[in-house]
């Protein structure tokens, strides 16, 4: 049989030859992608008018990829709110989850803004047997790397939480620890990791205080941090620095002074260990067995602990790191800092001061709770606005499951740890303490040909090759490509694209391929590299 990855027999259908599918989008050379990237950049900033265009541009497969542009065009941002319910629908179901089914956008769609809001929050009562049944089915060895993404990432996919889950992408990125920073044999780095990230799930919609006193005592942050290390006669400054300046108050808020007296204050916080050691340090079959009876705790060395008066923020006492992050909250630092970060991950990047001011009112008078911050972002003018709509660049993990979720594709996410990390993040395994840098960042000529590539092996390559979901049953390539516009980019590219969409697709040989095709253009596109 040939094999679909070779690209120089003349036998092949126009869609079995992977440097034709690449000439199809313009990508053949990296220069040609920095211009895709351009475009995709320009979407992202000033966002997309309701048919389809970027301004006063044209842009989808085919053509926006094609010629890289002299210059960045001179876009007027577009004004108003989003009007189509459908279009709504899957902006929201993009921005707090990681993209709706065709099901889900219908029915979200038929609601006002506070009952979609409202039921994307009350998670908890949503009915999770599904998303169980997958999880048992797979039977994923959570102390193996690829198994526990692969089970993050049918979470991701399959919980009816889906909020749930995007305050757990969000915490991950932004209280942060790193994998390979941690330490110790892999199963032990793992199953902290995996700790970290259950207590971001348990907590995802917390009041704020709790949620940093909560991971001020995570093991894997206390190792990450070096917070394990901090003794009354060395104190260790990593972890208060990094709480005041990437967790809470941000820099110019507080003094070195500050620093150094919140140190002592976390002195002494330790966590139990597994209690013995294995038999056998290079047995991965007893280092997982340990690992699983092993369930750390939390305590104060109270010997190891600065028990001397403190001041902190211009307080003084004998605090502990309990108060100094009561007395963090109490500043009116994280106020801006919090809410500003909350309406980032949601909106866009650019509140307006009348904005943050309606947020910072109700993070005060709700003693701080996300919940009701998240909710107020949810409901409000700017998140509906023309201006938010795919204002921001989709994430690698964003991609890649909102692919999986837009299409209902069915895929055992083999290779998936490789895929994103190719296109540039490792989920457990951020680059630094200040996580993804995100934005423009994603986007590159190298990134945008790995984004491509992953699109390229999942529907194309033997060794994955799998059928495109919602689009497999399909009658025409004009059938084909209004159901891949409609799951993926909410029907919302301009005439033209859509046109040269359906003349590409036409020379696939059956419906598979058809689907295939439509899928490979829709997901390769500008528009759906944008969130």
């Amino acid at each position: 049989m040939p094999d679909p990855a070779t690209d120089n027999n003349d036998k092949l259908g126009i869609w079995e030859r992977r440097s034709t599918r690449r000439g199809l989008l313009g990508i053949g050379a990296a220069g040609v992608a920095g211009g895709a990237s351009t475009v995709i950049l320009g979407l992202a900033r000033d966002g997309v008018d309701g048919d389809g265009s970027a301004g006063g541009g044209e842009s989808g497969p085919g053509d926006s990829t094609t010629e890289p542009p002299d210059e960045e065009p001179t876009v007027v941002p577009p004004a108003g709110q989003i009007e189509e319910p459908e279009r709504r629908a899957a902006h929201l179901l993009r921005r707090a989850g990681f993209g709706g089914t065709r099901k889900e956008v219908a029915e979200f769609a038929e609601l006002g803004r506070e009952e979609a809001a409202d039921r994307l929050l009350d998670f908890d009562s949503f009915d999770a047997s599904l998303l169980e049944d997958h999880l048992l089915a797979r039977d994923y060895n959570t102390y193996r790397l690829g198994d526990a993404y692969r089970r993050w990432l049918t979470r991701m996919v399959y919980s009816p939480r889906q909020l749930e889950e995007r305050m757990t992408f969000i915490w991950h990125g932004f209280l942060t620890s790193q994998l390979s920073q941690i330490g110790g044999p892999f199963s032990r780095r793992i199953k902290l990791m995996d700790a970290q990230i259950d207590l971001y799930r348990t907590m995802a919609l917390p009041v704020y205080d709790e949620l940093l006193k909560a991971v001020s005592k995570d093991p894997a942050m206390m190792i990450f941090l070096n917070s394990v290390d901090s003794s009354a006669g060395q104190p260790n400054e990593n972890y208060p620095r990094e709480l005041m300046e990437l967790f809470s108050m941000g820099e110019g808020n507080y003094s070195e002074e500050d620093v150094r007296e919140a140190a002592r204050a976390f002195t002494g916080w330790r966590f139990t260990g597994p209690g013995r050691r294995p038999s056998n340090p290079d047995d991965r079959d007893e280092q997982e067995e340990l690992m699983r009876g092993w369930q750390p705790e939390f305590f104060v060395a109270s010997r190891l602990h600065d028990e001397d008066e403190k001041t902190f923020l211009g307080a003084t006492g004998n605090w502990d790191g309990i108060d100094i992050i009561d007395l963090i909250m109490a500043d009116d630092a994280p106020v801006r800092f919090i809410t500003t970060r909350l309406f980032h991950e949601f909106v866009h990047d650019h509140p307006s001061a009348s904005a943050l001011d309606e947020l910072s009112g109700l993070w005060h008078d709700s003693g701080h709770d996300v919940r009701a911050v998240v909710r107020a972002i949810l409901v409000s003018d700017e998140f509906y606005s023309e201006e938010a709509y795919r204002a921001k660049v989709r994430s690698p993990i964003e991609l890649l499951v909102g692919a999986v979720r837009g299409l209902e594709l069915e895929w055992d996410f083999r290779g998936a740890e490789r895929f994103s990390e190719s296109m540039g993040q490792l989920l457990y395994n951020p680059p630094n303490v200040a996580g993804w840098p995100g934005g423009p960042a994603w986007i590159s000529s190298g990134t945008f040909l790995a984004r491509v590539n992953f699109i390229d092996l999942l529907f194309f390559q033997s060794k994955f090759g799998i059928k495109p979901g919602i689009l497999s049953d399909n009658s025409s390539a004009q059938e084909a490509v209004d159901l891949a516009v409609v799951a993926l980019l909410d029907g919302n590219i301009s005439d033209s694209s859509r046109e040269l969409m359906v003349e590409h697709v036409s020379s696939a040989r059956n419906a598979i391929e058809r689907g295939r095709a439509a899928a490979y253009l829709a997901l390769s596109s500008p528009e759906f590299q944008t969130t």
